[in-house]
């Protein structure tokens, strides 16, 4: 510390105020732009300092040059926030200096820091963006270290801790969008946080929170993970299962209750733009209906997001008129090629009569012995166990489980109806395996079916043994419980030959089964035939309207049949006249030339 000489007087100049160099030497002092020198006191401030008899004296002049100057920090910072972190650091030091030159009192030293502090927090949190920006360099280590000084050093340790977060969250946020992909990334994410967010920053959080930094970096890593996955999530969705551990992560990272009635809305608003609409195959919303109880039981094992996200898929399902052939046909059709809901057919094949009794016996005790209240985030009517079973989820889509019942027993009444050979075996594999899954009693009119067919088997074997009738053999129909069977039968003409072996046949019947009469029905009737088309023979196996119009085309000896003309010797209905054209003209037998059909040689 140097001393220095009052300033020379000249004759004749006023006195010069002390209280005047005391002010104009402090603001020389106080918050300047320039480097601290040496502390030079003048030879009148050091008089005063040691004149006055109380140094309380000087804590209003130093609160006035500090309000005073706190209004030109502007003019201090030029943008780099390093710099005027050291400003700082260098400014309280002085400043501290200047305390003690002055002899200030304990307390008056604490008013004038709270005033200073006050200052610079001010300032500083103007500045918030600026002291972020240092910390998200690849080398942030030393702008840290001074960081976290100066803020400790002014009283902001709590801000401190909260300028750490949101670093570390805005890094992860960087990381996430450098990491992210359809496959998973939180193992990734993990590690990173490991070895380079946790080491680099946790020793500079506060004591009090220090213990909870992991726990929080990680939280704060999984929702903002979560947060990017949710927009992708009915793409993930889809691409199941693809997809299957990336929805793990939703399972690990979702845990908050307004992320999950975000994942929710959002679901069900790609839903509704994406797959609820007219031109989606009704097919593709059950494949996709089928994916989401698949990934949503990922997502939350309890199906309580799942129950909510498919429920607009069921209404919309509830909709359109051929839900229920579609889930029928996907259930009974073992055809891998053919059947685009194979997985239902593979689900019903897993049950048989026995184990599925063992099963549901098993189920049910484990469900009674670890039974748990609903969850409380589960819509009123929530059931367990009706979301995470594929089959019940889909049948229990309409109130009125019979619309299903209704379509097995038509489509298996169409089955046994066009079967060849009293053949039931696929039959009965396929309603044991339905009796499993509902009940038997919906089933009696598929029974009585399957009684008539066993019991034609017999009959005809019976007629066949006691007289030659040729290659006809006869099912004898209950007609109440066959759902197929028109109720009106149509009449047409049928050819000679076929109307011979019938009558024999039917003969044969009446002399056995007497007081009872048989009545065909064409349509549901088959033939099998073979016919030479262009060197190659190919066999069918055709109801009676399409051998009658085949044979009289045949056999006719105009070119080229008109359609009046068959429907004059046929007396056929026009509909099924038609269809009939049609199926053999799909199946090049028959060529439409010149406004006709004839055979295509």
């Amino acid at each position: 510390m140097r001393e220095t000489t009052s300033p020379h007087r000249y004759i004749g100049e006023p006195p010069i105020d002390e209280t005047e160099i005391l002010l104009k030497w402090l603001n020389s002092q106080i918050f300047t732009s320039s480097d601290y020198q040496d502390v030079q006191i003048p030879t009148v401030v050091q008089n005063l300092i040691r004149d006055c008899p109380d140094s309380h004296f000087f804590l209003p002049v130093f609160q006035r040059i500090l309000y005073a100057k706190s209004k030109q920090l502007n003019k201090v910072y030029d943008g780099n926030a390093t710099n005027f972190l050291k400003w700082i650091e260098s400014s309280s030091t002085h400043l501290g200096l200047l305390y003690l030159i002055f002899k200030l009192g304990q307390t008056d030293i604490t008013l004038l820091k709270r005033t200073e502090f006050a200052i610079y927090q001010g300032f500083i949190r103007s500045i918030w963006n600026d002291i972020i920006s240092l910390l998200m360099e690849p080398s942030y280590e030393l702008e840290l270290v001074l960081i976290s000084k100066v803020l400790g050093r002014i009283n902001l340790t709590n801000d401190l801790d909260n300028l750490i977060y949101q670093v570390v969250k805005k890094r992860i946020v960087e990381k996430i969008e450098t990491l992210y992909c359809d496959e998973p990334v939180y193992s990734k994410l993990v590690i990173w946080l490991d070895m380079e967010i946790y080491p680099g920053f946790h020793s500079f959080v506060s004591l009090r929170n220090r213990n909870e930094f992991y726990q929080c970096i990680n939280m704060i890593a999984k929702s903002i993970l979560i947060s990017r996955r949710i927009l992708d999530s009915y793409e993930l969705v889809d691409s199941y299962p693809k997809s299957t551990e990336t929805l793990k992560e939703f399972n690990v990272c979702l845990a908050k209750e307004d992320q999950k009635e975000i994942l929710v809305r959002q679901f069900i608003n790609d839903l509704n733009t994406k797959l609820l609409i007219p031109s989606t195959n009704t097919v593709d919303i059950i494949i996709y209906y089928i994916k989401t109880i698949h990934s949503f039981l990922i997502i939350d094992h309890r199906g309580v997001l799942l129950d909510k996200v498919t429920r607009p898929i069921r209404q919309h399902l509830r909709s359109r008129e051929d839900t229920v052939e579609k889930v029928v046909n996907g259930l009974l059709d073992k055809n891998k090629r053919t059947n685009r809901l194979i997985e239902l057919n593979v689900q019903l094949q897993k049950i048989t009569e026995d184990n599925f009794g063992t099963n549901s016996l098993c189920s049910l005790q484990k469900r009674t012995l670890n039974w748990e209240p609903d969850p409380v985030d589960a819509l009123p009517d929530f059931q367990v166990g009706k979301i995470d079973d594929i089959i019940d989820s889909l049948t229990t889509i309409f109130e009125d489980s019979s619309v299903f019942i209704n379509q097995f027993v038509n489509i298996f009444s169409r089955e046994l109806l066009y079967t060849t050979g009293y053949d039931i075996q696929s039959t009965l594999q396929k309603l044991a395996l339905l009796k499993a899954k509902f009940s038997n009693d919906d089933f009696s009119k598929v029974d009585i079916m399957i009684n008539d067919i066993k019991r034609s088997k017999e009959l005809d074997k019976d007629l066949h043994s006691n007289t030659e009738i040729g290659a006809v053999h006869g099912v004898f129909l209950s007609h109440l419980y066959w759902p197929n069977l028109p109720e009106e039968i149509p009449s047409f003409v049928l050819p000679d030959y076929l109307l011979v072996v019938l009558k024999s046949y039917e003969d044969v019947y009446t002399q056995q089964k007497r007081k009872k009469e048989l009545r065909l029905h064409p349509q549901v009737s088959l033939a099998t035939l073979d016919i030479l088309i262009r060197g190659e023979t190919k066999t069918f196996t055709v109801s009676f309207d399409k051998l009658a119009v085949i044979n009289y085309i045949c056999e006719s000896k105009i070119p080229v049949v008109k359609l009046g003309i068959l429907l004059m010797n046929l007396k056929m209905p026009l509909q099924i006249l038609k269809s009939s054209l049609e199926f053999w003209v799909n199946e090049e037998v028959l060529v439409e030339q010149d406004g006709g059909w004839k055979v295509n040689e």
